[in-house]
């Protein structure tokens, strides 16, 4: 669940991305897991799903437990969902599920995250990047 105050907007592919809506000092605690709004669906609840929502899990979900291989996914019901892949990203996730800024954002930048810190078999092939927070003011 983000904790922090975000507005999605136009990214620089013509996709949506969540940006910052506050300066964001290096090392701010921007998102905490909340099982009412990160919400854990099993294979079996997911074959029970229409596939118009199973596309929806397909394209913003993720494996909820890297170390335990269960078929269990994770989606964002807030706007977390919509925080896009970097190479560069500046967030990270520490060893209790916490996300963090790696350095300072600027108000209207683009939050970025590593999909594969979390997702390791993610298939990153349509990911388009230019350099990391193209457009952001710098301060």
């Amino acid at each position: 669940m983000l904790i922090v105050e975000t507005i999605l907007k136009p990214d620089q592919f013509g996709g949506i991305g969540l940006f910052s809506a506050t300066l964001l000092p290096k090392g701010a605690l921007i998102w905490i897991h909340n099982p009412i709004v990160d919400i854990a669906v099993t294979p079996e609840q997911y074959e029970t799903l229409p596939r118009t929502f199973q596309a929806l899990l397909d394209k913003h979900a993720y494996p909820r437990d890297l170390d335990v291989d269960d078929g269990v996914l994770e989606y964002n019901a807030d706007n977390a969902r919509f925080m896009n892949h970097s190479s560069q990203p500046n967030t990270y996730q520490d060893d209790h599920c916490r996300i963090f800024t790696a350095r300072d954002i600027q108000p209207g930048e683009e939050l970025t995250c590593d999909y594969l810190s979390f997702d390791p078999r993610c298939d990153l092939s349509w990911v388009k990047e230019l350099s990391p927070n193209v457009g952001a003011s710098r301060g």
